[in-house]
C-alpha cells in the first residue's frame, strides 16, 4: 500500500474520470500529488472527491515541474514521515 501517489495526466480533467480518481483513494494515501496536463484541476477534483467522501488527503499539483520531479517530491514526503519511498505512479 503507497503512502504517496503521483498522478501523470495526459489529458485535461473530465468528470468522466472521477470513478478512476475514486479508486485511485483506495486505500487513502496520505500525499496526492498531479503533475501534467491540466493538473491544477485535477487536483481540485480529487480534493473535492475526498469532501464528499468525509475522507482527508494532502493534495498539491505541479504545472512547471516534470514526472521525475514529482516522484522525488513524493519520495522526499515519505522519507520525512519516515516511511518507505513506495510511490504509486498512476498515467491517465
Amino acid at each position: 500500500m503507497a503512502k504517496c501517489v503521483v498522478l501523470h495526466s495526459t489529458a485535461p480533467y473530465s468528470q468522466d474520470y472521477d470513478v478512476a480518481l475514486k479508486n485511485a483513494l483506495v486505500p487513502l494515501p496520505d500525499l496526492f500529488a498531479v503533475v501534467g496536463v491540466d493538473c491544477e484541476a485535477w487536483e481540485e477534483a480529487i480534493d473535492w472527491l475526498c469532501v464528499e467522501s468525509s475522507v482527508y488527503c494532502n493534495t498539491t499539483s505541479h504545472p512547471q515541474e516534470s514526472l521525475q520531479e514529482v516522484i522525488t517530491f513524493a519520495e522526499q514526503w515519505c522519507e520525512l514521515k519516515q516511511w518507505d519511498k513506495d510511490v504509486r505512479v498512476i498515467e491517465i
